[in-house]
């Protein structure tokens, strides 16, 4: 796939293949996304991969409760209060991989540069027929002290972009966006 047609095919995938990625697949990604451009070369990105499903579904309810009980500190979240007190909902979208993305906070440049590297996992993955959705309601929980701790995050880095991950198992049509809005142009 040339990459016109997968950034333009691109969309957030919620439906995965009930199986891990392989390791080559898994391997690749992570390789790809440190050849994102990065700010003054400092690289500072670091990864978090859960492949366990039990691990991954219990860090699910574990993020749905804390929102559930910290939403005062979230109310931008409050529109999804129905989503995440579900029973059945599932924040990493019953994905068998999840990829965090953090970053160095020496890196001025950090969230954009682990940003970068986020998409190069979300556009060759997908050209690799692996689709991936950026899980926003792991912000929070995923970057306490807590968390960073059990899976060895130095303190230091700050989550970025936390990825479910998956072989794709939904047909998607192309997105619909708006014209870009241009401030200015010479042309």
């Amino acid at each position: 796939m040339n990459t016109l047609t997968c950034i333009n095919n691109r969309r957030s995938i919620r439906r995965y293949e009930d199986r891990p990625l392989i390791k080559e697949d898994l391997d690749m990604l992570l390789e790809l996304a440190t050849k994102a451009a990065t700010g003054s070369g400092m690289e500072p990105w670091g990864f978090v991969v859960l492949d366990n499903k039990e691990e991954i579904d219990k860090l699910s309810e574990d993020i749905k409760a804390n929102l559930d009980a910290n939403l005062d500190k979230y109310p931008y979240l409050e529109q999804y209060k129905k989503w995440f007190t579900n029973p059945k909902f599932h924040v990493f979208n019953k994905a068998n991989t999840v990829i965090l993305v953090y970053g160095n906070k020496e890196s001025h440049w950090y969230v954009y540069d682990c940003t970068l590297a986020a998409a190069n996992i979300t556009l060759a993955g997908y050209d690799m027929g692996i689709g991936s959705c950026w899980i926003g309601f792991a912000e929070a929980y995923c970057n306490t002290s807590e968390f960073k701790k059990k899976y060895n995050v130095p303190e230091n880095f700050e989550l970025v972009a936390p990825l479910s991950v998956g072989y794709i198992n939904e047909s998607l049509s192309t997105p619909k966006r708006k014209k870009p809005i241009v401030f200015n142009s010479n042309k």
